[in-house]
């Protein structure tokens, strides 16, 4: 390797270190608070569009098969079940469904809320940030050694801050912000679009109507044991799938994979039971190095 290529290595790792000690933790915070704001929102309209639904139709509840707003209120009602199953539900939400005469059991909640609007942002350790540095330092270093033009590489630069921030977003909040999942989906197109051209777009948007409906039989499968596969991580493996395009069977394959070793070893010292939920977004993140970086 060249002079000249090590510095070329070197200031693309440099750069990388400061986005991930200074840029991540502070996009990760922005959004941690966005989605908390929109989610608090949204939650108590949807509560009073529950009332009115039920002071226009007494006795009944919304379905999610009904159209409109009785259809969106429907699936938030059904969410709120899956929260409370797993105990998730801030106390003061429980009670508010309660009062509304929705049963969601004892054990419903987790935590107040102003617990979670704490938990909804984040203030980076010094160990957080090096660890940051480090992966960020390690993946904009690997665009050039790729091989890929310098404008390919800083689209993928950028998907890897953009995943990096969904992943502490994700560990910090179980949460990957909307953010997140539409900037991977415009970065990503680009870079798609650029290394394979309309083909290339044209394989991600059948990759990710498949993984929305391999999601939407998954969720019918799951909801019936209380479960459901998050918003959130449909939103980033649609737009993974799109930023992906050819590569995404082999990018899902190597994120399952791995997320599927990581429950089993949970399961095997007794850390995780059968029904506890992971954060996806550390797996989404290999998913898009395998996608892009290796196979892409």
């Amino acid at each position: 390797m060249t002079g000249y290529a090590l510095a070329v290595l070197a200031v693309y790792a440099i750069i990388g270190a400061a986005v991930g000690a200074f840029a991540v933790p502070r996009i990760a915070d922005m959004l941690l608070s966005r989605a908390y704001l929109r989610s608090y929102t949204w939650w108590y309209r949807c509560l009073d569009d529950l009332s009115r639904y039920r002071d226009a139709f007494p006795g009944r509840l919304p379905r999610q098969s009904e159209k409109g707003s009785a259809g969106a209120v429907g699936m938030w009602l059904e969410d709120c079940r899956s929260q409370a199953l797993k105990g998730t539900l801030t106390h003061e939400r429980a009670e508010a469904l309660r009062e509304a005469g929705i049963d969601v059991g004892k054990g419903s909640s987790a935590r107040s809320e102003a617990e979670q609007r704490r938990r909804c942002s984040f203030s980076a350790r010094a160990w957080q940030r090096a660890v940051l540095a480090a992966a960020m330092a390690l993946w904009f270093a690997a665009q050039p050694l790729s091989g890929a033009p310098w404008h390919q590489g800083c689209l993928l630069c950028v998907c890897g801050a953009v995943m990096a921030s969904g992943v502490v977003c994700d560990l910090r909040a179980r949460v990957i912000p909307l953010e997140c999942c539409a900037a991977l989906l415009v970065v990503g197109g680009a870079y798609q679009l650029l290394r394979h051209g309309s083909a290339g777009i044209a394989e991600g948007a059948v990759a990710a109507a498949v993984v929305l409906a391999v999601c939407w039989v998954a969720n019918l499968i799951a909801r019936k044991s209380g479960g459901s596969v998050g918003f959130g991580d449909i939103r980033c493996m649609t737009a993974l799938a799109f930023a992906c395009g050819p590569a995404t069977l082999l990018g899902a394959a190597a994120c399952y994979a791995s997320a599927c070793a990581f429950s089993l070893a949970g399961m095997l010292v007794h850390r995780l039971g059968r029904r506890d939920g992971i954060p996806m977004a550390p797996f989404l993140s290999i998913w898009l190095a395998v996608g892009t970086t290796v196979l892409g």
